[in-house]
């Protein structure tokens, strides 16, 4: 999943969600194993850039070898807030009305990849 996602650029519960389904998983239960198998890829993966970009010179400020670390730092800020805010969501709502918005992320997601 971390290989297909790094390769088109989005996140890994874009396709570990749908996988997980299929499964035979429920939805509220697929998202948030999608959600806890995403921080140690993101872990594993900002201290391959860092290790990668170690030796670069022509790099912003601030910058730890390939990872921006403002950027780190919105980044990190935003998901520990919404990802209360969106756990509590994906619990409120249906499992029928979570697959279909998670399904319009999806086409959304494809359609910028045609355009």
């Amino acid at each position: 999943m971390g290989w297909a996602s790094a390769i088109f650029g989005i996140g890994g519960g874009s396709l570990t969600v749908p996988f997980l389904t299929w499964r035979s998983l429920p939805m509220q239960q697929a998202v948030a194993t999608s959600s806890a198998c995403g921080f140690p890829i993101a872990v594993a993966s900002a201290l391959s850039f860092i290790v990668l970009g170690w030796d670069e010179t022509h790099l912003p400020p601030h910058s730890l070898g390939f990872v921006y670390l403002p950027a780190l730092l919105g980044i990190a800020l935003t998901s520990m807030f919404f990802a209360r805010f969106g756990a509590r969501l994906a619990h409120k709502l249906s499992p029928r009305l979570l697959k279909r918005l998670f399904a319009a992320l999806l086409f959304c997601v494809g359609l910028s990849f045609l355009l």
